[in-house]
């Protein structure tokens, strides 16, 4: 967000001219939304059958409206799915923290908890 390049800006075109052709596809974002922000996390245990990495997901809702979430392949291989499971609230605690740096960037005060929530 600091120093966007052109590739950026063709993908987020790429993104809104997709919207346009698809109505009813999009994140609705509710004039009545409390503004506070929770998420969930899961994280399936050495998904990999070749590398026995895990897989993370999460998802982040600001009120009732999904407004961040992605999958992604751990880097380490884990011994346990205790370890695993804190990975992954700790990546997701991590985007929760930097999406409340946003939130105070555009001067939206965030005072409320936020939650997060994990399937074990």
């Amino acid at each position: 967000m600091q120093q966007p390049k052109e590739d950026h800006w063709h993908t987020a075109l790429r993104v809104v001219r997709y919207l346009k052709q698809n109505p009813g596809q999009g994140i609705l974002l509710s004039s009545k939304c409390d503004l506070r922000l929770h998420g969930w996390c899961d994280v399936d245990w050495a998904c990999c059958p070749l590398t026995r990495r895990s897989l993370t997901d999460w998802i982040i809702f600001l009120g009732d409206s999904p407004i961040s979430w992605k999958t992604k392949k751990q880097h380490i291989v884990s011994r346990s799915s205790v370890e695993v499971e804190y990975r992954s609230m700790a990546m997701t605690t991590c985007e929760l923290k930097w999406l409340k740096g946003i939130f105070s960037n555009l001067n939206v005060i965030h005072t409320t908890p936020m939650l997060l929530h994990c399937d074990s």
